[in-house]
Parts: structure tokens; sequence; C-alpha cells
């Protein structure tokens, strides 16, 4: 030992080898050699001697420090906390242990800030220091558990001890600059939000009730004072029609005023309502819905009421019921009149209740939340049936203020936060599956972004749905086709329709399509001449047309064939329908030579001296392009057959695509 105490941990290593080999049955060297080997990182051995040593005796508190101090140097979080919280089962553990523990929960992946605190808590109860009330003010400030009340708390404590350390008044400085703009605007608009007829609904304080304020101690109250303090009480109500002046004229039943005085006689009741009466904040939240308990004010420090919430935790037992019954009832009417600022105020900290109450608490929001969760369902499913533009879920989220009240619920409602985003993703997805629109799916998933979930995985899943819908979107646009004519006529065929110039046809007005390539000259001087045109429901038109010599032939072709891509993608679906709208409406629609019925395709072809009308249903008629020209023919009679030229006869093009649906429309 007075090698390792020297800093000789080498030879404390040999001299504790030595002393293992003669004494093979000794815990305490076995330990003593894992602990010198920890010290110069020979972390196999040291896990070999550290279990010797278990084996030999399992229920010695510095086994598991030792343990811990490996399971840290090897990074292993998860063992440490094994190792720290067996040593807390042996009820052994020192404020540092505790801290550790702490640490480690903090650490850990995901962390487990519940813990984390805990054991802060506990080793600050301990042993108070700095370091661990900072330590609990940095989880209270985590993103993830955003309390930043209860950290201002956190580190005012850590101040009370050393009111130089600097780091927590850093920190104590950024949360004020949070907290301190955001108290002014939660107190206006927390004025009339509680009403008088709303007070002392589920605490009544003995001590004010019974009008003790001038006694300074209230643990030295003897019977004949409260007796006098309740017949003074008792003739305030029968004198005042029932209601008690000092009490703001409430209504006091006179069986809960002579309960109060059970309540004042029993010593540990006493002391506890004592202490709320003392914190005049808190008082008034219990009795009168005051939300000044929940603000930051240099002022108020509750240093009493926490260090009596941690040194005895039948104070928060007492406090418990009366204090989450208040506060859902409180909490209940922010949310219902949109009151955003007392909303986060309420959720910033100093709730002081058991998590068993937690619920209570929340038992009114719970409800108000899953009721715009009912809400946005209720458009999911309309989504499935018609198209919800992202307007209307603007409107709808903005009115009822969603994103700002789901960016506000801690961890609780993570399952409302969840439903949501699910009902909000099963829109996006709708929009894509049902109404095949890439681009409402995204601006739809996009409305999620205002959302700052405190959820990582939630935030993850987000990310996963707008990497996956970007990419059905790229795919979707990828034939999209921007080219310009000069430097004043840029030329675009998109999603949402074409552009030549100044001009812009959506792609839903699209009534008309032709094009084609004519080729002129001799072999070796050939001349291309390529025309794109195409018709809006109101007659105007979009031309694109242009000539080129054999050695630049494939490189506008290139640019001919994109055109045309672009537009069967995204223009021709339009026509198509419009044509076969007014096919199954029983019109007829003249394309060249043919005239299309619902029943199939009219022409005449040539006969020896007279031409003939030829009939084909749908089911028998074959289309094929050859040579700049959709010929149309039947497939069961030879020689019935006729054509159009795709650049000079207007929808000849969607031949092929009118075929294929009317085919199955009639099939």
């Amino acid at each position: 030992m007075s090698c390792r105490d020297s800093g000789q941990q080498e030879q404390a290593v040999e001299f504790g080898k030595q002393a293992v080999r003669l004494h093979p049955r000794s815990d305490w060297l076995w330990r003593e050699l894992g602990n010198a080997l920890i010290a110069i990182d020979r972390l196999d051995e040291a896990e070999k001697s550290l279990n010797n040593a278990l084996n030999l005796n399992p229920d010695v508190e510095w086994h598991w420090r030792y343990t811990a101090k490996l399971r840290r140097k090897q990074k292993n979080l998860e063992g440490e906390i094994e190792a720290l919280e067996n040593l807390h089962a042996l009820g052994v553990t020192k404020a540092t242990d505790l801290n550790q523990l702490g640490i480690a929960y903090h650490n850990s992946k995901p962390p487990n800030f519940a813990k984390a605190l805990e054991f802060y808590r506990l080793a600050a109860t301990v042993d108070p220091d700095t370091a661990y009330f900072f330590n609990m003010g940095l989880v209270f400030s985590h993103s993830e558990v955003s309390q930043d009340a209860d950290a201002a708390d956190a580190y005012r404590r850590a101040l009370a001890l050393n009111p130089n350390y600097e780091s927590g008044r850093k920190n104590l400085a950024a949360t004020r600059e949070k907290l301190s703009p955001l108290a002014a605007i939660a107190r206006r608009m927390a004025n009339g939000l509680i009403q008088k007829g709303d007070y002392f609904q589920f605490y009544l304080s003995p001590f004010e009730t019974l009008q003790l304020e001038k006694f300074e101690n209230a643990e030295t109250l003897d019977v004949k004072m409260i007796q006098r303090a309740k017949k003074r009480l008792l003739q305030e109500i029968e004198l005042n029609d029932g209601k008690v002046s000092w009490l703001d004229d409430y209504a006091l039943d006179k069986s809960r005023a002579l309960a109060l005085e059970d309540e004042i006689l029993d010593e540990s009741k006493r002391h506890f309502h004592s202490a709320v009466f003392e914190n005049k904040p808190l008082l008034r939240f219990l009795t009168r819905g005051d939300i000044e308990h929940f603000l930051y004010s240099d002022d108020y420090f509750p240093q009493r009421s926490l260090e009596l919430l941690d040194e005895e935790p039948e104070f928060r037992a007492f406090l418990s019921k009366p204090f989450s019954k208040q506060y859902n009832l409180v909490l209940s009417r922010a949310i219902e009149q949109r009151a955003l600022p007392v909303i986060e105020t309420l959720f910033d900290g100093r709730r002081w209740v058991n998590q068993a109450d937690e619920d209570i608490c929340f038992s009114g929001a719970y409800k108000r939340v899953g009721d715009l969760v009912q809400q946005i369902r209720a458009k999911a499913a309309e989504g499935e049936k018609r198209k919800v533009s992202v307007r209307e879920l603007e409107d709808f989220l903005r009115q009822n203020s969603v994103t700002n009240i789901f960016n506000l619920l801690p961890t609780a409602f993570r399952t409302a936060q969840s439903e949501l985003v699910a009902e909000i993703r099963q829109l996006a997805i709708s929009c894509y599956n049902e109404h095949s629109d890439a681009d409402l799916s995204r601006g739809v998933l996009n409305l999620c972004k205002g959302f700052q979930f405190k959820s990582v995985e939630l935030n993850k899943r987000l990310d996963e749905d707008f990497k996956t819908i970007e990419q059905k979107i790229a795919e979707e646009r990828k034939a999209e086709v921007r080219l310009n004519f000069g430097p004043e006529r840029p030329f675009q065929i998109t999603k949402e329709g074409i552009k030549d110039g100044a001009k812009f046809f959506p792609a839903h007005t699209i009534k008309d399509l032709r094009w084609g390539i004519t080729i002129t000259g001799y072999t070796g001087a050939e001349r291309y001449e390529y025309v794109f045109v195409v018709k809006n429901d109101a007659g105007d038109t979009a031309t694109a047309s242009w000539k080129t010599s054999k050695a630049d032939e494939t490189k506008q072709t290139d640019h001919f064939s994109s055109m045309v891509n672009a537009c069967l993608s995204y223009l021709a679906e339009a026509a198509v329908e419009k044509i076969q709208r007014r096919l199954t409406g029983g019109n007829t629609v003249l394309i060249g030579p043919c005239t299309l019925s619902q029943q199939g395709i009219s022409f005449q072809t040539q006969g020896f001296l007279f031409k003939k009308d030829r009939f084909v249903p749908w089911a028998d008629v074959s289309t094929e392009i050859r040579n700049g020209q959709v010929v149309v023919s039947s497939k069961s009679q030879h020689g019935v057959t006729t054509s159009a030229s795709m650049k000079d006869t207007d929808n000849a093009v969607l031949l092929p695509f009118l075929r294929s649906v009317m085919e199955k429309q009639r099939a």
C-alpha cells in the first residue's frame, strides 16, 4: 500500500503479486492488486484479480468501487452502472459514488435523465456540493428535459454553497436570460386564467385560514391559541354569510373549517403546512392557482422548500395530491385559452409531486392534446379520399396552436407526439399512394419540420421520411426538361406544366399535343426539322421548332427526345383523361382520319374503286409508330389500317395510350 500511496504503481503490482502467491485466499490482497493494475492500465489482469476477489467475498464495498473504476477505464458505461448499483444496494454509497452513478446514467446511450437526477439529488442530500447541484442543472437544462426553472434552482443552490463558483454563475446567467422575459409575458397572460370560484378547491392553509400569520414559530403553537383563532373564523363565517373576507370572500363550509384544527394539531402536518405558508408563491398557487411559483425571479428562490423536498420525502407526499390537482386545473385552462407562455412556464419545472401523481397533473392536458390528435387523424382519413392541401393543414395547425403546444410538451406526452407525427405521415403517404402527388406529400411532411420534439428517435424517423420522399420526388421529376431558345425565351416542361417564354400552361389545362422530326436534303447533307406543339383548353399554343444539320443531329435529337419524354410524363395524362371523359360520355373525338367512340375506332380505307367504312372495336385495335406516323389497324382483319402524322395531327401521338386506356375500360 505504501508503494501505491507514493505513486510507485509498478512496484505495488509486483509486491501485490508476491502477496497473493503467499496468501491466495485473501480477497483484500486480490482487490488491492486489481486496483494497482487499473492504475497502470493493465486492465485484463485487473479484471482477473477483481474476479478472484469477488469469488472469495462478494459483499465488500471496495470491490464494487474498484470494478466501477475499471469499467470507467474500459469505457463500459453499462458495467460501471451495474457495479455502482451493486455498491448502492449494499447501502454504503458515499456522495462521490452517487454522483459518479448519476454521471454514468447521464452519459449512457440513450441518456437516462431520470436516473441521473435521482442520484445527483441523493449525492447532494448526503453531502451538499456545488458539483452535484451543477450536474442537476445540466440535466434539467438539456433539450430533452427542458426544465429551465429547475435548472436555475439547481445552479442557485450551487452558488449558495460557493458564490464564486464560475460555472454555476455562467449557466445561471444564461438560464435567467431565457426565463426572465418569459416570466414577464406569462405573468400578464395568466391574469383571469383562474377565477375566484376556482379558489381553495384542493388546498386550504390552516395558517392562512386561522390567521396565524403573526406567530413566527409554527412549531410552538398551543391549543388555546388555536381555539381562539378557530372562534374568530367561525364568527366570520356566521356574520359574513358563510364567507371569509381574508380568503377573498371564499364561502367556507363549517365542517371544513372545523377540520383545520386537526390539521394544525398534528405535528407532522403542522410542520408541512407551515413550510407551505412560509413559501408565499407556493401557497398562492395551491390556493388560488397563481403561477408566480413557476416563474423565474431574482426575488424568489425557494431554497428552504427544495431542501425540505430532498431531506423529507414526506413533504413531497404531503404536497403531491393538492399540487397535482391544482396544476391540472391551471394547465388545462392554459391549453384551452392557448396561453402558450403560461404553458411553457408550467412545463419549465417546480412541479413538486410524486411520480405516481404525474398523470393527475396531466390528465386534462392528455384529453385536450388527444382531441387535437384525433382531429389530425380525421384529416388523415379524409386524405385517403381527397387531396388535403398544405394550406388547409397549415390553417388547422395555426388556428389550434398545434405546433406551438406540441413543441412545449414534456416527455410524458411522447405517445401523443408520436401519434400526431404518425397521422401527418399517413396523410403524406396518402398524398403519394392515393393521389400520386409526391410534391404534396413533401409539403405535408415539411409541416413536421415546425415540430421540435424532444424525442431523438422521433426526429430520426422524420429525417428518414424526408429522405424517402425526396428520393420519390427526384424519381418523379427526373424527366423534367429546362431549355432556352435564346436569352429571353426559357422553355420548360415540368410536373406543374409547360412554360414558353412568358406563357405558362398548367398541366391540367393541356388539350392537344403533336410533335415530330422531318428529314430533308440528300445523303451526307441532311437537314433535320424539329416541331413540338402544345395547345391548352383556351386554344393558346406553345410551339418549339428548329432546324439543324447532320453534324449537330445527335445533340439536338437528344434535346427533342427529352421534351417528348417530359411531355409524356407530365402533360399527356390530362389530354388523355379529357378525351376519355368525352368518349365515356357518349361523344365522338376526331384524331386525323380516325373517329373515336366509346366502342372503338372508325375510319375509311381505299377499296378497288370506292372507300370503305371500317369499325374496329377497342379490343381489336392495334397501334404502331412507323416513320413519323401512328399506324392504326385491326388485329383480326388484315389490311384494315390507317395512319396519322404525329407531327401534323393533334393528339395522334396519344392514340397508343388511348387504345390501352379504352381497352381496359371496355374489359
